[in-house]
């Protein structure tokens, strides 16, 4: 295991901070209904710097759901709707990035050079996006 996935894996079972309790509760307490960030600033009396980056951090722990519905901001922008979802069930899906995929690829190639089995790497290639696989070639 590398630096970066025991970092990865601490961070996946760390607890979440107050900033993220509070919205997880206001998100969870408006239903199906949802709720965007904007509301959450609005309602909680929270900064935008401590609410947005709190929505991210539910969302990668898969205890927010962002939503294809928009809302319309108190500047009318429109703003992504989140959903309260239970961490490892049929609808949370905790994110993984971009840098995820290339690191599994990088790390194929690295063993496949090793022991001349290709395989595992154009499995991990194959599951990148279309547009990272195209920047590849």
């Amino acid at each position: 295991m590398t630096y970066r996935d025991t970092s990865r894996a601490a961070y996946a079972t760390a607890q979440i901070g107050e900033n993220e309790e509070r919205v997880l509760s206001f998100v969870k307490s408006s239903g199906s209904h949802g709720a965007t960030c904007d509301e959450a600033i609005r309602t909680l009396g929270m900064q935008h710097q401590s609410a947005s980056p709190a929505f991210t951090t539910l969302e990668r722990k898969g205890w927010l759901r962002r939503t294809d519905r928009r809302r319309t901001t108190g500047t009318g922008s429109a703003a992504a709707v989140y959903l309260f979802t239970e961490p490892g069930t049929l609808f949370s899906s905790p994110r993984t990035g971009r840098a995820d995929g290339l690191r599994a690829a990088i790390r194929a190639a690295i063993a496949a050079r090793a022991s001349g089995d290709w395989t595992a790497f154009d499995d991990a290639v194959g599951a990148l996006p279309a547009a990272e696989r195209k920047r590849l070639n």
